[in-house]
Protein backbone atom coordinates (compact mmCIF):
# COMPACT_ATOMS: atom_id res chain seq x y z
CA UNK A 1 0.00 0.00 0.00
CA UNK A 2 1.35 3.40 -0.96
CA UNK A 3 1.51 6.25 1.47
CA UNK A 4 0.89 9.44 0.11
CA UNK A 5 0.60 12.93 1.46
CA UNK A 6 -2.72 15.21 1.82
CA UNK A 7 -1.65 17.71 -1.01
CA UNK A 8 -0.56 14.11 -3.33
CA UNK A 9 -3.69 12.86 -2.69
CA UNK A 10 -5.72 15.96 -3.73
CA UNK A 11 -3.25 16.20 -7.07
CA UNK A 12 -3.88 12.69 -8.14
CA UNK A 13 -8.22 12.79 -7.28
CA UNK A 14 -7.57 16.21 -10.25
CA UNK A 15 -6.43 14.32 -12.98
CA UNK A 16 -7.80 11.10 -12.20
CA UNK A 17 -11.89 12.25 -11.47
CA UNK A 18 -13.09 13.89 -14.71
CA UNK A 19 -16.54 15.56 -15.19
CA UNK A 20 -19.58 13.46 -15.75
CA UNK A 21 -20.72 14.42 -19.31
CA UNK A 22 -24.46 14.30 -19.38
CA UNK A 23 -26.18 18.20 -19.33
CA UNK A 24 -29.63 19.16 -18.90
CA UNK A 25 -31.63 22.08 -19.68
CA UNK A 26 -33.14 23.67 -16.50
CA UNK A 27 -35.20 26.93 -15.39
CA UNK A 28 -33.93 29.36 -13.37
CA UNK A 29 -36.37 28.54 -10.06
CA UNK A 30 -35.19 25.20 -10.56
CA UNK A 31 -31.30 25.56 -10.84
CA UNK A 32 -30.03 25.92 -7.30
CA UNK A 33 -26.89 23.84 -6.34
CA UNK A 34 -26.75 22.77 -10.13
CA UNK A 35 -23.45 23.39 -11.93
CA UNK A 36 -23.12 25.41 -14.54
CA UNK A 37 -22.08 23.48 -17.97
CA UNK A 38 -21.08 26.31 -20.47
CA UNK A 39 -20.46 30.20 -20.27
CA UNK A 40 -23.39 32.42 -19.77
CA UNK A 41 -23.75 35.47 -22.23
CA UNK A 42 -25.68 38.53 -20.33
CA UNK A 43 -28.84 39.41 -22.54
CA UNK A 44 -28.90 42.83 -21.25
CA UNK A 45 -26.31 45.61 -20.24
CA UNK A 46 -26.52 45.39 -16.17
CA UNK A 47 -27.70 48.31 -14.66
CA UNK A 48 -30.28 48.41 -18.18
CA UNK A 49 -29.83 52.30 -17.42
CA UNK A 50 -28.55 55.20 -15.14
CA UNK A 51 -30.51 55.29 -12.36
CA UNK A 52 -30.22 56.77 -8.79
CA UNK A 53 -28.04 54.91 -5.80
CA UNK A 54 -30.61 56.84 -3.09
CA UNK A 55 -33.17 59.26 -3.00
CA UNK A 56 -31.86 62.52 -3.19
CA UNK A 57 -31.37 65.22 -6.52
CA UNK A 58 -30.17 64.50 -10.04
CA UNK A 59 -28.38 67.73 -12.47
CA UNK A 60 -25.51 67.62 -14.56
CA UNK A 61 -21.81 67.86 -13.33
CA UNK A 62 -21.87 70.94 -15.42
CA UNK A 63 -23.53 72.92 -12.35
CA UNK A 64 -20.94 72.23 -9.71
CA UNK A 65 -19.39 74.75 -7.87
CA UNK A 66 -16.65 74.90 -5.45
CA UNK A 67 -18.58 76.37 -2.87
CA UNK A 68 -22.43 76.30 -2.43
CA UNK A 69 -25.10 76.29 -5.58
CA UNK A 70 -28.90 76.87 -5.97
CA UNK A 71 -30.51 74.87 -8.78
CA UNK A 72 -34.08 75.48 -9.80
CA UNK A 73 -35.98 71.96 -9.52
CA UNK A 74 -38.05 70.98 -12.75
CA UNK A 75 -39.66 67.93 -12.15
CA UNK A 76 -39.13 64.40 -10.60
CA UNK A 77 -38.70 60.74 -11.50
CA UNK A 78 -39.50 57.25 -9.70
CA UNK A 79 -38.74 53.97 -10.02
CA UNK A 80 -40.65 53.00 -12.87
CA UNK A 81 -41.49 56.23 -13.91
CA UNK A 82 -38.80 58.19 -15.46
CA UNK A 83 -38.72 62.23 -15.81
CA UNK A 84 -39.36 62.93 -19.47
CA UNK A 85 -36.99 65.27 -20.98
CA UNK A 86 -33.66 66.75 -21.03
CA UNK A 87 -32.27 68.85 -18.09
CA UNK A 88 -30.01 71.88 -18.84
CA UNK A 89 -28.10 73.76 -17.00
CA UNK A 90 -29.61 75.15 -13.62
CA UNK A 91 -32.15 72.94 -13.61
CA UNK A 92 -32.55 69.60 -11.24
CA UNK A 93 -35.01 66.93 -10.83
CA UNK A 94 -35.87 65.16 -7.71
CA UNK A 95 -35.14 61.18 -7.86
CA UNK A 96 -35.99 58.16 -5.88
CA UNK A 97 -34.04 55.62 -5.50
CA UNK A 98 -33.30 53.11 -8.86
CA UNK A 99 -34.90 55.72 -10.86
CA UNK A 100 -33.38 56.78 -14.54
CA UNK A 101 -31.27 59.43 -14.00
CA UNK A 102 -32.48 61.36 -17.03
CA UNK A 103 -30.70 62.92 -19.97
CA UNK A 104 -28.27 65.96 -19.38
CA UNK A 105 -28.11 64.71 -15.43
CA UNK A 106 -24.72 62.63 -14.41
CA UNK A 107 -24.71 63.40 -10.61
CA UNK A 108 -27.01 62.65 -7.55
CA UNK A 109 -27.00 64.25 -4.42
CA UNK A 110 -28.15 62.42 -1.35
CA UNK A 111 -31.60 64.70 0.14
CA UNK A 112 -30.29 65.06 3.96
CA UNK A 113 -27.13 67.58 2.93
CA UNK A 114 -29.93 69.89 0.45
CA UNK A 115 -32.12 72.70 1.55
CA UNK A 116 -34.68 73.47 -0.44
CA UNK A 117 -37.29 75.91 -0.71
CA UNK A 118 -40.26 76.52 -3.15
CA UNK A 119 -38.34 75.30 -6.67
CA UNK A 120 -35.10 76.50 -5.45
CA UNK A 121 -32.47 73.82 -4.22
CA UNK A 122 -29.38 74.33 -2.19
CA UNK A 123 -26.67 71.97 -2.54
CA UNK A 124 -23.35 72.18 -0.01
CA UNK A 125 -19.84 72.64 -1.36
CA UNK A 126 -17.73 69.07 -2.16
CA UNK A 127 -20.36 67.64 -4.52
CA UNK A 128 -18.21 65.47 -6.89
CA UNK A 129 -19.07 64.39 -10.51
CA UNK A 130 -20.76 60.97 -10.65
CA UNK A 131 -21.37 60.31 -7.35
CA UNK A 132 -24.57 58.55 -6.38
CA UNK A 133 -25.49 57.10 -9.81
CA UNK A 134 -24.93 53.44 -11.38
CA UNK A 135 -24.06 53.84 -14.85
CA UNK A 136 -25.63 51.61 -17.73
CA UNK A 137 -23.54 48.14 -17.98
CA UNK A 138 -21.13 49.06 -15.35
CA UNK A 139 -21.31 45.69 -13.56
CA UNK A 140 -22.43 43.36 -16.93
CA UNK A 141 -22.08 44.83 -20.44
CA UNK A 142 -24.70 43.02 -23.06
CA UNK A 143 -23.16 40.04 -24.91
CA UNK A 144 -20.37 39.94 -22.25
CA UNK A 145 -19.81 36.36 -20.64
CA UNK A 146 -21.83 36.72 -16.99
CA UNK A 147 -20.57 33.27 -14.90
CA UNK A 148 -18.62 30.86 -15.88
CA UNK A 149 -18.72 27.27 -16.91
CA UNK A 150 -17.97 25.33 -13.45
CA UNK A 151 -19.71 27.33 -11.40
CA UNK A 152 -22.02 25.98 -8.55
CA UNK A 153 -25.61 28.01 -8.60
CA UNK A 154 -25.93 29.61 -4.82
CA UNK A 155 -28.79 32.14 -4.33
CA UNK A 156 -26.78 35.02 -4.93
CA UNK A 157 -26.34 33.96 -8.34
CA UNK A 158 -30.62 33.10 -8.67
CA UNK A 159 -30.61 37.49 -8.00
CA UNK A 160 -27.75 37.98 -10.80
CA UNK A 161 -28.97 35.82 -13.70
CA UNK A 162 -32.61 37.12 -13.14
CA UNK A 163 -31.53 40.54 -13.44
CA UNK A 164 -29.83 40.14 -16.66
CA UNK A 165 -32.62 38.32 -18.14
CA UNK A 166 -32.00 34.42 -17.83
CA UNK A 167 -34.46 32.52 -18.29
CA UNK A 168 -33.21 28.45 -18.09
CA UNK A 169 -29.57 27.56 -18.00
CA UNK A 170 -27.41 24.26 -19.44
CA UNK A 171 -25.83 22.46 -16.67
CA UNK A 172 -24.44 19.31 -15.49
CA UNK A 173 -27.32 16.78 -14.03
CA UNK A 174 -26.68 16.23 -10.45
CA UNK A 175 -24.68 12.94 -9.18
CA UNK A 176 -26.43 10.47 -8.33
CA UNK A 177 -23.66 8.57 -5.81
CA UNK A 178 -24.36 4.81 -4.34
CA UNK A 179 -23.65 3.92 -0.86
CA UNK A 180 -23.86 0.53 1.02
CA UNK A 181 -22.74 -1.12 4.32
CA UNK A 182 -20.79 -4.40 4.64
CA UNK A 183 -20.44 -6.29 7.57
CA UNK A 184 -21.76 -9.44 9.57
CA UNK A 185 -22.09 -7.40 12.87
CA UNK A 186 -23.80 -4.33 11.27
CA UNK A 187 -27.72 -3.69 12.03
CA UNK A 188 -29.79 -0.81 11.53
CA UNK A 189 -31.12 1.47 14.04
CA UNK A 190 -34.82 -0.28 14.23
CA UNK A 191 -33.58 -3.52 14.98
CA UNK A 192 -32.91 -5.01 18.91
CA UNK A 193 -28.59 -4.87 19.80
CA UNK A 194 -27.69 -7.69 20.32
CA UNK A 195 -24.09 -9.83 21.33
CA UNK A 196 -21.70 -9.31 18.79
CA UNK A 197 -23.74 -6.51 17.09
CA UNK A 198 -23.48 -2.96 16.67
CA UNK A 199 -25.38 -0.15 14.83
CA UNK A 200 -24.78 0.74 11.30
CA UNK A 201 -23.81 4.46 12.07
CA UNK A 202 -21.54 4.78 9.04
CA UNK A 203 -24.76 4.70 6.55
CA UNK A 204 -26.56 6.75 7.74
CA UNK A 205 -24.04 9.59 8.16
CA UNK A 206 -22.55 8.90 4.65
CA UNK A 207 -26.33 9.88 3.11
CA UNK A 208 -26.81 12.88 4.97
CA UNK A 209 -22.65 13.88 3.95
CA UNK A 210 -24.17 13.06 0.44
CA UNK A 211 -27.39 15.38 0.68
CA UNK A 212 -25.34 17.95 2.63
CA UNK A 213 -22.89 18.10 -0.29
CA UNK A 214 -25.99 18.76 -2.65
CA UNK A 215 -26.10 14.84 -4.37
CA UNK A 216 -28.57 12.49 -4.35
CA UNK A 217 -28.02 9.69 -2.43
CA UNK A 218 -28.66 5.91 -3.19
CA UNK A 219 -28.73 3.49 -0.61
CA UNK A 220 -28.25 0.02 -1.31
CA UNK A 221 -28.65 -1.43 1.75
CA UNK A 222 -26.04 -3.34 3.78
CA UNK A 223 -24.31 -6.39 2.79
CA UNK A 224 -23.45 -9.58 5.14
CA UNK A 225 -19.80 -11.00 5.07
CA UNK A 226 -20.83 -12.24 1.43
CA UNK A 227 -18.60 -11.98 -2.21
CA UNK A 228 -21.05 -12.37 -4.24
CA UNK A 229 -23.82 -10.48 -2.43
CA UNK A 230 -21.35 -7.74 -2.66
CA UNK A 231 -20.27 -8.39 -6.04
CA UNK A 232 -23.87 -8.16 -6.87
CA UNK A 233 -24.50 -5.09 -5.11
CA UNK A 234 -21.65 -3.00 -6.07
CA UNK A 235 -22.53 -3.56 -10.25
CA UNK A 236 -25.96 -3.03 -9.41
CA UNK A 237 -24.68 0.78 -7.55
CA UNK A 238 -22.15 1.10 -10.83
CA UNK A 239 -24.80 1.02 -13.43
CA UNK A 240 -27.03 2.89 -11.74
CA UNK A 241 -24.44 5.79 -10.05
CA UNK A 242 -21.57 8.09 -10.95
CA UNK A 243 -20.01 7.36 -7.76
CA UNK A 244 -20.20 4.48 -5.44
CA UNK A 245 -19.24 4.92 -1.15
CA UNK A 246 -18.55 2.58 1.32
CA UNK A 247 -16.65 2.39 4.89
CA UNK A 248 -14.67 -0.05 5.86
CA UNK A 249 -14.16 -3.49 3.73
CA UNK A 250 -11.60 -2.47 1.84
CA UNK A 251 -8.56 -3.64 3.73
CA UNK A 252 -6.38 -7.03 3.28
CA UNK A 253 -8.60 -8.46 5.98
CA UNK A 254 -9.90 -11.53 5.56
CA UNK A 255 -13.26 -11.14 5.13
CA UNK A 256 -12.95 -7.38 3.10
CA UNK A 257 -14.50 -8.55 -0.32
CA UNK A 258 -14.90 -5.58 -1.05
CA UNK A 259 -11.96 -4.96 -1.74
CA UNK A 260 -11.48 -8.46 -4.49
CA UNK A 261 -15.03 -7.44 -6.14
CA UNK A 262 -13.64 -4.21 -7.09
CA UNK A 263 -10.29 -4.97 -8.50
CA UNK A 264 -12.13 -8.07 -10.12
CA UNK A 265 -14.61 -5.73 -12.09
CA UNK A 266 -12.29 -2.34 -12.39
CA UNK A 267 -9.62 -0.79 -11.04
CA UNK A 268 -8.32 0.21 -7.26
CA UNK A 269 -5.75 2.48 -6.39
CA UNK A 270 -4.98 2.58 -2.61
CA UNK A 271 -2.98 4.49 0.03
CA UNK A 272 -2.47 5.39 3.29
CA UNK A 273 -2.91 9.17 3.26
CA UNK A 274 -1.36 10.95 5.78
CA UNK A 275 -3.95 12.58 7.35
CA UNK A 276 -5.50 12.28 11.11
CA UNK A 277 -7.77 11.28 11.72
CA UNK A 278 -8.27 9.13 8.76
CA UNK A 279 -5.42 7.06 6.38
CA UNK A 280 -6.73 4.05 4.49
CA UNK A 281 -8.17 5.23 1.32
CA UNK A 282 -9.39 3.54 -1.53
CA UNK A 283 -10.29 5.12 -4.49
CA UNK A 284 -11.04 3.41 -8.01
CA UNK A 285 -13.47 2.75 -10.77
CA UNK A 286 -16.51 -0.23 -11.79
CA UNK A 287 -17.07 0.38 -14.85
CA UNK A 288 -18.10 4.10 -15.07
CA UNK A 289 -18.63 4.56 -11.71
CA UNK A 290 -16.13 6.05 -9.55
CA UNK A 291 -15.52 4.11 -6.27
CA UNK A 292 -14.37 5.53 -2.94
CA UNK A 293 -13.72 3.61 0.32
CA UNK A 294 -13.99 5.34 3.58
CA UNK A 295 -12.32 4.11 6.39
CA UNK A 296 -14.33 2.04 8.93
CA UNK A 297 -14.00 4.58 12.04
CA UNK A 298 -16.97 6.95 12.02
CA UNK A 299 -14.68 9.89 12.59
CA UNK A 300 -12.02 8.98 10.53
CA UNK A 301 -14.62 8.49 7.50
CA UNK A 302 -15.90 11.76 8.24
CA UNK A 303 -12.89 13.51 7.60
CA UNK A 304 -11.84 11.72 4.81
CA UNK A 305 -15.45 12.56 2.91
CA UNK A 306 -15.00 15.84 3.84
CA UNK A 307 -11.39 16.46 3.59
CA UNK A 308 -10.95 14.41 0.14
CA UNK A 309 -13.87 12.58 -0.84
CA UNK A 310 -16.74 15.59 -1.46
CA UNK A 311 -14.07 17.55 -3.42
CA UNK A 312 -13.74 15.14 -6.08
CA UNK A 313 -17.61 14.25 -5.97
CA UNK A 314 -17.66 18.29 -6.81
CA UNK A 315 -15.04 17.88 -9.66
CA UNK A 316 -17.70 15.15 -10.66
CA UNK A 317 -20.07 17.41 -11.14
CA UNK A 318 -17.93 19.62 -12.96
CA UNK A 319 -17.16 22.21 -10.62
CA UNK A 320 -13.80 23.42 -11.64
CA UNK A 321 -10.89 23.67 -9.49
CA UNK A 322 -12.99 22.89 -5.62
CA UNK A 323 -11.57 23.55 -2.72
CA UNK A 324 -12.34 23.81 1.17
CA UNK A 325 -13.23 27.26 1.95
CA UNK A 326 -10.77 28.42 4.70
CA UNK A 327 -10.61 30.96 6.87
CA UNK A 328 -8.53 32.05 9.89
CA UNK A 329 -8.83 31.93 13.39
CA UNK A 330 -6.67 32.70 16.75
CA UNK A 331 -5.64 29.47 18.70
CA UNK A 332 -7.63 29.74 22.01
CA UNK A 333 -5.83 27.38 23.81
CA UNK A 334 -2.39 25.60 24.68
CA UNK A 335 -3.65 22.36 23.99
CA UNK A 336 -3.92 21.53 20.28
CA UNK A 337 -1.51 18.66 20.21
CA UNK A 338 0.42 18.09 16.31
CA UNK A 339 3.89 16.11 15.18
CA UNK A 340 4.87 16.58 12.30
CA UNK A 341 4.25 14.25 9.75
CA UNK A 342 0.40 14.63 9.02
CA UNK A 343 -2.17 16.84 8.07
CA UNK A 344 -4.52 16.75 10.62
CA UNK A 345 -8.22 18.14 10.54
CA UNK A 346 -9.07 18.28 14.53
CA UNK A 347 -12.72 19.34 15.55
CA UNK A 348 -12.64 22.66 16.99
CA UNK A 349 -15.39 24.95 18.31
CA UNK A 350 -14.99 28.78 16.73
CA UNK A 351 -15.97 31.80 18.68
CA UNK A 352 -15.28 35.32 19.48
CA UNK A 353 -13.25 36.40 22.17
CA UNK A 354 -12.14 40.04 23.11
CA UNK A 355 -13.11 40.99 19.39
CA UNK A 356 -11.59 38.10 17.75
CA UNK A 357 -12.24 34.78 16.06
CA UNK A 358 -10.66 32.37 18.10
CA UNK A 359 -10.78 28.32 17.99
CA UNK A 360 -10.30 25.82 20.48
CA UNK A 361 -10.36 22.18 20.54
CA UNK A 362 -14.11 20.58 20.68
CA UNK A 363 -13.18 17.64 23.01
CA UNK A 364 -10.88 14.70 22.30
CA UNK A 365 -9.23 14.22 19.23
CA UNK A 366 -9.17 10.44 19.24
CA UNK A 367 -9.49 8.96 16.02
CA UNK A 368 -12.75 7.18 17.82
CA UNK A 369 -14.04 9.73 19.42
CA UNK A 370 -17.69 10.73 18.23
CA UNK A 371 -18.55 13.06 20.85
CA UNK A 372 -16.01 16.05 19.27
CA UNK A 373 -17.30 15.81 15.95
CA UNK A 374 -20.98 16.47 17.09
CA UNK A 375 -20.11 19.45 19.33
CA UNK A 376 -17.21 20.83 17.01
CA UNK A 377 -18.43 23.72 14.37
CA UNK A 378 -15.59 23.35 12.04
CA UNK A 379 -11.76 21.45 11.10
CA UNK A 380 -8.86 23.22 12.40
CA UNK A 381 -6.81 22.43 9.36
CA UNK A 382 -2.77 21.57 10.72
CA UNK A 383 -0.67 20.57 7.73
CA UNK A 384 1.71 17.95 7.65
CA UNK A 385 4.84 19.71 8.99
CA UNK A 386 3.08 21.81 11.68
CA UNK A 387 3.94 21.10 14.76
CA UNK A 388 3.46 22.31 18.54
CA UNK A 389 0.39 25.17 18.76
CA UNK A 390 0.25 27.89 21.30
CA UNK A 391 -2.64 29.90 22.11
CA UNK A 392 -2.67 33.00 19.56
CA UNK A 393 -0.77 31.12 16.93
CA UNK A 394 -3.16 32.18 13.67
CA UNK A 395 -5.07 29.22 12.50
CA UNK A 396 -6.39 27.86 9.12
CA UNK A 397 -9.94 26.57 10.03
CA UNK A 398 -12.94 24.79 7.96
CA UNK A 399 -16.18 25.81 9.06
CA UNK A 400 -18.66 23.22 8.95
CA UNK A 401 -20.92 25.94 7.41
CA UNK A 402 -18.97 26.67 4.40
CA UNK A 403 -17.67 23.21 3.47
CA UNK A 404 -19.21 23.23 -0.19
CA UNK A 405 -19.76 27.05 -0.73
Amino acid sequence: MNVKSYEDTLAFLSSYVRPAAETEIRKLSDALGFVLAENLISNLDLPRFNNSAMDGWAFGSENIQPESFTLTCVGSAFAGHPYEGKLRPGECIRIMTGAEVPEGADTVVKQEIVTSEGSLVTFPAGVRKNENVRFCGEEVQQGSVCLKAGIKLRSAHMNFLAAVGVKEVVVYRKLKVGFFSTGDELIGVEETISEGKIYDSNRYCIKAMIEEAGFEPVDFGRFPDNEQKIKDGVLQAAVLCDAIITSGGVSVGEADFTRDVVLSNGELVDWKCLIKPGKPLAIGKVRNAYFFGLPGNPTAAQVTFHAIVSLALRRLSGEINPTLKMSLAYAGADNLKKKPGYTEFQRGVLEVRNGRICVIPAGSQKTGAMRSMVDANCFIFLPEQQGAVHEGDLLRVVSFYGLYS
